[in-house]
């Protein structure tokens, strides 16, 4: 997504969205590819997928419901 889409779709500012993904680009939590004229963003899937590993085995250990909060539905 560009920055004018992510603003749209959250409902914030353009400015503060760009300001916001500056940082996640240079830790490479999300990668930015330019298309045209436009910038696109997207998730950096191998750091993420990792990430939310670490968060669910996390929840299960220390979670008072096991980690059962972080499915859909509970």
């Amino acid at each position: 997504m560009s920055v004018n889409e992510i603003a749209t779709t959250l409902g914030e500012e353009q400015s503060m969205i760009s300001h916001n993904l500056k940082p996640l680009v240079e830790c490479k939590f999300i990668e930015s590819n330019t298309v045209g004229k436009k910038r696109e963003y997207s998730l950096n899937i191998e750091t993420i997928e990792a990430l939310l590993r670490i968060v669910k085995n996390h929840a299960k250990k220390h979670c008072p419901k096991s980690g059962k909060c972080l499915v859909k539905g509970d």
